[in-house]
């Protein structure tokens, strides 16, 4: 028991300018846990990393920490780092030797962007960044595959976030709130995800797909107020459906879309399933980097999938085409918006006959 309570280092709330001195020395290697949370610490000096090198837990939560350096990476026995409410601007990229690190806190910052790295963090399970200034989510993190909770709340330049992640095998719950997302994803890992806070607050949404209907209420937003507050940039392919006076922003990767209406039944193109066939080989993202493809059917296949069929049991990979229905359910009294993606006019077509009891079909076009 004595050893055990030597190994945690009670040391927050003691206006600590710098990292205690006293830590140093005979003894130190027997410390796991360090406590140093609000206190007035700045920077890390370099005999920490060197000294601490196989602590389990730190927290510095609540000091005045600017940038973290390169050292950081000696921690690769960390399994927890809270540096929350810190002065964060960056991470550098040497966090993504942390390989026994689970959970990793910066809720509080002033970070525009997480390194590429944090993606070689295999074991990673809680990521939280709310409160930062992120423009965006690294596609690499879709390799943390141990990843259950993420947090990105109250970053309002985060416009999107990768549809990678949303399929992660362990996520459970992910929120986004008062951020100004324009699009959620077409897909998400329905076994295990048990909570998505997405729609508070985040004043461009447009439509909401039908894989994360259970998670938005249908009065999420008043009508009068989206219809003032909406946007639609260049850079998504938007819809016009006449049950809502404002265009849908879709992803800009579907090049060709149409109404199972209106649209025959032919077979989806070579590029289509080019892309539907290299992607079920598995291949990691460093590797497709290195294949030497055009720049465009790479970066298609490293963002994956814009969705999956809706058709079960099909669910094939639709990257470039589909059929797009826009729905709402009949006991509502208002349009509230759901898309769904198919691959083919015959998929969109069965699952109109099983679901037209539930769903109405709201008509859409193309804006010219």
């Amino acid at each position: 028991m004595e050893g055990d309570f030597r190994s945690i280092m009670h040391l927050s709330y003691r206006d600590y300018r710098s990292i205690p001195e006293g830590l140093r020395g005979q003894g130190s290697e027997e410390i796991s846990e360090i406590y140093l949370k609000e206190n007035l610490i700045h920077t890390l000096p370099d005999w920490f990393f060197v000294e601490m090198c196989h602590l389990r837990f730190l927290c510095l939560a609540g000091n005045m920490i600017e940038s973290l350096p390169n050292q950081i990476g000696r921690f690769e026995c960390l399994e927890t780092l809270d540096l929350s409410e810190n002065s964060l601007h960056r991470l550098p990229h040497t966090v993504g030797r942390l390989k026994q690190l689970t959970k990793l806190l910066l809720n509080g910052n002033y970070l525009h962007q997480l390194p590429a790295e944090l993606g070689q963090l295999r074991k990673l399970e809680v990521l939280e960044v709310r409160k930062n200034r992120l423009t965006n989510i690294p596609l690499q993190l879709s390799q943390c595959v141990a990843l259950e909770d993420l947090l990105m709340d109250d970053n309002p330049g985060l416009v999107s976030v990768p549809t990678r992640l949303f399929n992660l095998p362990r996520l459970t719950y992910v929120s986004a709130e008062r951020c100004n997302l324009f699009q959620l994803p077409c897909y998400t890992n329905t076994t295990t995800l048990a909570f998505a806070l997405l729609f508070s607050n985040n004043r461009s949404l447009t439509h909401c797909p039908l894989a994360l209907e259970r998670f938005a209420p249908p009065d999420y937003d008043a009508l009068e107020d989206k219809v003032k507050r909406i946007r639609n940039p260049s850079c998504y392919r938007q819809l016009v459906c006449k049950a809502v006076p404002y265009l849908l922003n879709f992803p800009s990767e579907l090049a060709y879309v149409s109404d199972r209406k209106k649209v025959g039944t032919a077979p989806n193109s070579l590029l289509a399933t080019a892309l539907r066939v290299v992607s079920r080989c598995r291949v990691r993202l460093d590797v497709l980097e290195r294949l030497g493809l055009p720049q465009c059917l790479t970066t298609r296949l490293l963002q994956g999938p814009v969705a999956y069929c809706a058709s079960v049991p099909c669910e094939k990979e639709i990257f470039i085409e589909a059929v797009v229905a826009l729905v709402k359910r009949k006991e509502y009294a208002r349009n509230f918006v759901l898309s769904v993606l198919f691959c083919s006019k015959l998929c969109a077509d069965r699952w109109f006959q099983y679901n037209c009891d539930t769903y109405e079909e709201l008509s859409w076009v193309i804006p010219v």
